[in-house]
């Protein structure tokens, strides 16, 4: 297999938006966030798989679909199911190749660039899924996982890649820009409201100079009055709601796009350097592989929905046992299901992965996702979490 070069990360200044913030790795994820409410991983465990740890709050959905993009990149060389760096397959003349090789080339290259697309609408979509979730825990941030299975099909994969993404933030795409929106219109009403109320003060003070009115006016004038105090109280309550709803989905800070791109651009190459450590260390998920198939799964609630993503029942346990494995590595899982997943060592492909987390530092997978805190009558079928398949495929293949 050709010899690759990671490009090494610049040392980073401390000039980014506050939104992105910074990057950086960190192999054992040891230490307590300043965060108090983020649950931890235990200070004594050695994660067996790399960790990227990205210095901000939450990680949006453009940055998972990114680093999921690039990650299924490096899986797919490092796999040696295709002779080249994906991003250089495109730049290799072709002058050479047997038209074999050039069809196989370009169906790949035609797929990675579809997928792409494709992960950077998933991750909106399982936000939004995973905001939907009846848990009343109003939880900020929730957990991902993509699966990476090189094999001929689902059920008979030999190698199986996760990527955890911890600190996923979870909303409704357009609730703020309709909470936004709705907060002017009030505050457009208010000011209208306020110049009203001027404009009677003024005219009563006015009417006193005058002469007193009459008393079926003064009776009028009481009861409109009263009415404008009894709106004035309904207004109160609607923005006090208004405040609780502002406070769970307030509008980020504006991040200009060419602010969003040098971070997803250095989030990118870090995962690269994380990646290569962890080779060097022992710790990679660098294998040889003859060419195959390369399917790519999701993690998601019922009620997810993505025209690119079908679901597969059939799949789901045999993944969530190879799930429960990579959580258990990863000094996450539940000590419970790991006496019942060890018995089926024997038979099952080696799980390898990776994590890509906050500065707060991966958490106990009980506070990790709403739909997996749900009991009893608050889940609903919709919350169940299942898994979905891509429906396209890539093909490998050494020629070129």
């Amino acid at each position: 297999m050709p010899y690759l070069a990671f490009e090494i990360l610049p040392p980073t200044q401390k000039t980014a938006s506050s939104s992105y913030g910074f990057v950086k790795s960190d192999p054992n994820v040891k230490g307590s966030p300043s965060n108090p409410n983020s649950y931890t991983v235990n200070e004594n465990c050695m994660i067996k798989h790399p960790v990227v740890k990205l210095e901000v709050d939450k990680i949006t959905d453009a940055t998972a679909g990114r680093l999921a993009t690039s990650l299924l990149g490096h899986v797919l060389f490092l796999k040696n199911q295709v002779p080249f760096p994906v991003t250089q397959l495109g730049r290799i003349p072709g002058g050479k190749s047997t038209a074999r090789a050039a069809k196989q080339r370009a169906e790949l290259l035609a797929s990675f660039d579809t997928v792409s697309s494709h992960l950077d609408t998933t991750f909106t979509a399982l936000s939004t899924a995973l905001a939907r979730c009846s848990d009343g825990s109003n939880s900020k941030v929730a957990q991902a996982h993509l699966a990476i299975l090189i094999g001929p099909s689902l059920g008979s994969a030999k190698s199986k890649v996760i990527l955890g993404i911890d600190g996923l933030e979870p909303g409704v795409w357009g609730r703020t820009k309709d909470i936004s929106s709705a907060k002017q219109q009030k505050d457009e009403d208010s000011d209208e409201g306020d110049g009203h109320s001027a404009g009677e003060d003024i005219e009563s003070s006015d009417g006193d100079e005058e002469g007193p009115e009459d008393s079926d006016e003064e009776y009028e004038d009481e009861e409109e009055e009263e009415g404008e105090e009894e709106d004035d109280d309904e207004e109160d309550e609607e923005e006090e709601t208004y405040t609780d709803d502002d406070r769970l989905s307030s509008p980020p800070p504006y991040i200009s796009h060419a602010e969003e791109q040098k971070f997803l651009q250095h989030a990118d190459r870090l995962l690269s350097r994380t990646l290569a450590a962890a080779d060097a260390e022992g710790n990679g998920i660098t294998s040889e592989l003859a060419p195959t198939q390369t399917h790519i799964l999701i993690r998601a609630p019922r009620r997810f929905s993505h025209p690119a993503w079908i679901p597969r029942q059939t799949v789901t346990p045999s993944l969530e046992s190879s799930l429960q494995d990579f959580m258990n590595t990863s000094g996450l899982g539940s000590p419970d299901v790991e006496a019942d997943t060890n018995i089926k060592h024997t038979k099952r492909s080696t799980v390898e992965g990776v994590w890509i987390t906050t500065q707060g530092g991966l958490r106990c997978v009980q506070d990790a996702n709403p739909a997996t805190n749900l009991e009893g009558a608050d889940r609903t079928e919709d919350d169940e979490m299942i898994w979905w398949s891509w429906d396209g495929k890539f093909v490998g293949f050494a020629d070129w």
